[in-house]
């Protein structure tokens, strides 16, 4: 999605982008777009900062709050610099100059739908306990041995400052306890901000963590501050760490080592002041002892690490948590009380291998929920009840 005031530039943006494949929706303003952003699965958001009415911060906000996973590119020009970085700070994904390259913007793009991609593999991040008390990261909702172990992990570790290493396979939801340890944190109220490692091409790695000085690169026309910098006060997560290549390797380690670091051909030094909290879905030790990864860097960054359970390994959770829960947000969104799963039905989830977990099950549950209401509305039986009939 475009939204850019100017008629000429929405026009060259929406031809662009077209030609190289995607599928464009522009608007002149925010008033006009809202629509459109509430009702289609948008990928990215590119829109000017500085508008008339609603500004880019407009959108960035209103896209934090009701899309938090949406990416959302600003542009620019040279004036609006130190807006654009309050911006990143604030969560824009990233934001492109006035004028700008047309590679550089593709890059951008690219790099912000792969990263809106592998975050709609993970659950979303709240879940009501049974009970009604709180909110809890689905990794940690369930009274199974493991998952209350693994809750009082997260407590001890929100406690201290260490680095922390977490392990779990794709859609396990490592993201929604990294957020949940900021939120318990002394770092609460300093930026959350996430790189996903593997969706960074080596070259720009070093760029994307330290930031880059003016001229330091081909194309780096203004200063650009990194991951790090952005995360100062707060939590820095790096996920799937073991996509770094050596020299990203070699530089966040001797980073760590020294507690400093300095932006890409600059010389002013950075104090480290955020928590890092790193993953990854393979084995990190075994990759270090086999030369693939950093040895010492894996040590700097295990000081504190745990693992989270497929959900193969988490059956009775399934039943007398996950699957009821997904249930009653499926009915949610289609404005009904939530619908009864027959025996059968949650029989047949708990002895599913999901191999996309928490991520595959919501989405599974919401397409049997669906289905269910159809029959019941359509009369091909009494009453909307979840069946095996839904799960085929």
């Amino acid at each position: 999605m475009i939204i850019d005031d100017e008629p000429n530039l929405r026009m060259i943006l929406e031809a662009m982008l077209t030609r190289e494949g995607y599928d464009v929706l522009a608007f002149e303003g925010f008033d006009a777009a809202l629509p459109t952003l509430n009702t289609e699965d948008v990928a990215v958001v590119v829109t000017d900062l500085s508008m008339p009415v609603k500004t880019g911060m407009d959108v960035l906000t209103y896209c934090k709050q009701y899309s938090p996973d949406l990416p959302v590119i600003l542009i620019t020009a040279f004036g609006t610099i130190e807006a654009a970085v309050s911006a990143l700070k604030a969560g824009a994904f990233d934001f492109v100059l006035k004028p700008f390259d047309q590679k550089e913007l593709f890059r951008i793009v690219t790099k912000a739908i792969e990263s809106r991609r592998r975050r709609k593999r993970e659950p979303a991040h709240d879940a009501m306990s049974a009970l009604g008390v709180g909110s809890v990261p689905l990794p940690l909702f369930g009274d199974e041995e493991s998952t209350k172990a693994l809750r009082a992990q997260v407590e001890q570790v929100s406690k201290t400052n260490s680095t922390l290493l977490m392990f779990g396979e794709v859609g396990s939801g490592k993201r929604s306890v990294a957020q949940e340890i900021h939120r318990r944190s002394d770092h609460a109220r300093g930026p959350f901000v996430q790189i996903h490692c593997d969706a960074i091409p080596e070259v720009f790695q070093l760029g994307e963590l330290f930031g880059t000085e003016k001229g330091a690169m081909p194309m780096t026309l203004f200063t650009k501050p990194g991951a790090m910098e952005l995360a100062s006060g707060g939590t820095l997560m790096l996920e799937e760490i073991g996509a770094l290549g050596v020299e990203a390797q070699n530089a966040l380690f001797s980073a760590l080592e020294n507690e400093s670091f300095s932006r890409i051909g600059g010389a002013r030094r950075f104090p480290i002041d955020f928590r890092l909290i790193v993953t990854s879905s393979k084995d990190l030790a075994k990759a270090a002892d086999e030369g693939a990864f950093h040895v010492e860097l894996f040590y700097k960054l295990s000081v504190e690490r745990f693992s989270l359970k497929p959900l193969r390994e988490r059956k009775q959770d399934i039943v007398t948590h996950l699957v009821p829960h997904f249930i009653e947000r499926a009915c949610r969104k289609l404005g009904i009380p939530a619908i009864e799963c027959s025996p059968d039905a949650l029989a047949w989830f708990q002895n599913q291998a999901w191999p996309g977990n928490l991520g595959e099950l919501e989405r599974k549950v919401e397409q049997a929920v669906n289905r269910a209401v159809s029959a019941s509305n359509e009369k091909r039986r009494p009453s909307a009840l979840l069946t095996p009939d839904d799960l085929t």
